[in-house]
């Protein structure tokens, strides 16, 4: 009875992992997002115009809140307090320093957008690769399963197991890709929500 009530539960779960379907070489653009270009303060506050590059590091109070808002293991609640507190201990930020904070958060912001891109790229580039070993692969078995002979049917069993290592590869690649176009989502919604907060705190 146990077994059966689990049998629904189990196909529930797997659902995603079927629905997702063969490996297969990842498009141009694999994020679901349109293609992320440079961070502009615009785009975090609306209005913003770019400070002089790194002119807030000369800013104690807009470094210090840089460093903190753009750190990755501050998730944007941690962000949000850490505005909060500031702003209680110093009083509300000002226009020029919130613009020199919102500048520094695209400045740094920017760093790790090229590196994810640059990760995004290498999976689509290595997932090519990888689609045309897997479909050599599927030739060379077909032809070495037309032969009847314990050579070929050796060979046969060597290019399946190499074709199941390529096509896990190729699920791997595309797997990474698809958690480094969330990553990329994700700075971009922390860092608006972060600029969001910092300027209703802004005098």
């Amino acid at each position: 009875m146990l077994v059966a009530r689990l049998v629904p539960i189990l196909l529930c779960l797997a659902v995603p992992a079927f629905a997702k379907g063969p490996p297969h070489a990842l498009p141009e653009w694999p994020c679901d997002t349109p293609f992320a270009g440079p961070l502009e303060p615009g785009m975090l506050w609306p209005g913003a115009t770019a400070q002089p590059e790194d002119a807030w590091h000369e800013n104690l109070a807009a470094r210090h809140l840089v460093d903190f808002l753009t750190a990755s293991e501050n998730s944007p609640a941690m962000g949000t307090q850490e505005i909060e507190d500031f702003t209680a201990k110093n009083g509300p930020v000002s226009e020029a320093t919130a613009l020199l904070v919102v500048s520094g958060m695209a400045e740094r912001g920017n760093v790790l957008r090229r590196v994810l891109l640059k990760g995004i790229k290498e999976q689509i580039i290595r997932s090519h690769v990888l689609a045309d070993v897997v479909a050599h692969d599927t030739a060379d078995l077909a032809a070495a399963q037309q032969q009847d002979s314990p050579a070929a049917r050796q060979k046969a069993a060597e290019i399946e197991t190499a074709r199941r290592q390529n096509l896990v590869a190729l699920d791997d690649a595309d797997d990474t890709a698809e958690r480094l176009c969330h990553r990329l989502v994700y700075d971009e919604a922390k860092l608006r929500r972060l600029a969001a907060a910092l300027k209703a705190h802004t005098r």
